[in-house]
């Protein structure tokens, strides 16, 4: 309880900074308004990221949605919580070992050959361990943290609490709907069947890559909260001195990451979620190890669709196509200023086809400015967001793409994830054209 008074009180603290601008706003020159309503903006996205940090959990996770939601957000929000990826900090194996008790009974410990107290990896809502079962078999036990259900349940109710007031302040819609995908995405992390069955999928979509490495489950040692697989060791793809001394070809591997995603995408319309650098390893002769499969989604019909016409668009370098792929994936609220969004979005995609950039590991801020589309957007913001709603499922594929942009710049900073995904899309998409076809047509119903 004393942790949801805190939420409570931090969020209140923030809608409260704004309700205090706004009364200045009806007392104040617009020029002076403009000026501290941008100062609350850094003011509050700086408490929330504290204050998530402190929270952990459920609010570590929020903290990581409202980062990627940034487009929808005042641009400081996505600079201050952007830091939370990777603020997490590991519980003590005292802590831990009640899941083990859970799964195995009173010595957890006789199931192990070796067992690492300290963890390998730790994130919002569960930690790693390296072990050796009895067997000899070298495993790495993914359990949850104590309790973590029940704090869920809390924390989610404290944010549909706070969600509509979210939508008042920023004209943000659907922010409900976030909510329930936000809702979702955690209780498919926190089932372990879920997982299981996502590292079975992921195998099948790549048994034809040995280049890429899906972990093998050890089924009987899973439990409800207590996830064993084979331990896949690599490099880190942040760690470039060591992809040097290794030989790996950074460029090799951004690659294969994209057209794997690609694969997944617009062949199979299902894709791993959480690409970022702890989840991806690297390992000599360009291999790639794919981890944690706890957020693997499926995209709807409508989403595929317009993504296809979204590269379409991109490679044919027509706007328009681009725009009408934007609308085909739901972005257009049924009461929204479609003609407004249209010419927004094509001003954008204007901007954009212009925008040279060498080095995608460290874009400067007037190129991120137009990346963002932060002048098509300048004093237009509450407009063009009262005109759309978020697409259903589309916060993973933001999210997704969110990480992999950074990620890809870091390893092949003078392509960059769009230099590199327009060539492989092209392929992709005559790969699941090819797939379609193949495909035996249905019988005639007997009559």
């Amino acid at each position: 309880m004393f942790r949801q008074l805190r939420a409570v009180l931090l969020f209140a603290t923030v809608l409260g900074s704004y309700a205090w601008q706004w009364t200045l706003w009806r007392t104040s020159g617009r020029r002076f308004f403009v000026q501290r309503w941008e100062r609350t903006h850094r003011q509050n996205a700086a408490r929330l990221a504290a204050g998530f940090t402190r929270l952990r959990g459920v609010f570590i996770k929020f903290g990581q949605v409202v980062s990627v939601l940034a487009p929808f957000l005042p641009q400081a929000y996505g600079e201050a919580l952007e830091k939370l990826q990777d603020a997490v900090s590991p519980r003590t194996f005292g802590e831990m070992r009640a899941r083990l008790v859970e799964a195995y009974g009173a010595d957890p410990l006789r199931h192990f050959r070796e067992f690492d107290e300290v963890p390998v990896a730790a994130a919002s809502l569960a930690q790693v361990h390296r072990a050796v079962t009895a067997s000899g078999q070298e495993v790495a036990v993914k359990l949850l943290y104590p309790n973590i259900e029940s704090l869920i349940e809390a924390d989610m109710r404290v944010l549909r609490w706070v969600m509509p007031v979210v939508h008042r302040v920023f004209g943000f819609r659907r922010s409900g709907s976030v909510i329930d995908q936000v809702d979702s995405m955690l209780r498919h992390e926190t089932d372990y069947t879920h997982e299981r069955s996502n590292l079975e999928r992921m195998r099948e979509i790549f048994k034809d890559r040995p280049q890429v490495i899906v972990p093998t489950v050890v089924p009987e040692l899973c439990h409800k909260a207590v996830l064993v697989m084979s331990f896949e060791s690599g490099v880190k793809l942040t760690d470039n001195d060591r992809l040097v001394r290794e030989g790996i070809d950074r460029s090799a591997v951004a690659e294969l990451i994209v057209d794997c995603y690609l694969q997944m995408l617009l062949e199979h319309r299902v894709f791993h979620a959480d690409p970022h650098p702890g989840n991806l390893l690297a390992r000599p002769g360009n291999q790639l190890v794919i981890l944690d499969y706890g957020a693997v989604e499926d995209l709807s019909e409508p989403l595929v669709a317009g993504l296809k016409k979204v590269f379409m668009g991109g490679l044919s370098r027509n706007p328009q196509m681009v725009f009408q792929g934007i609308e085909a994936m739901g972005f257009v609220a049924e009461d929204g200023d479609r003609a407004l969004l249209e010419a927004v979005s094509l001003e954008y995609l204007a901007v954009l086809r212009d925008v040279k950039i060498t080095n995608f590991s460290s874009i400067d801020r007037g190129q991120l400015q137009k990346l963002s589309g932060f002048n098509q957007l300048k004093g237009r913001l509450r407009s063009v967001t009262g005109s759309l709603q978020y697409p259903e499922g589309y916060f993973y594929v933001e999210r997704t793409v969110a990480l992999l942009f950074g990620l890809i710049g870091q390893l092949a900073p003078e392509r960059g994830l769009l230099g590199i995904a327009g060539p492989l899309a092209s392929k992709a998409m005559m790969r699941g054209f090819a797939a379609q076809k193949a495909q035996p047509a249905p019988e005639a119903p007997n009559v």
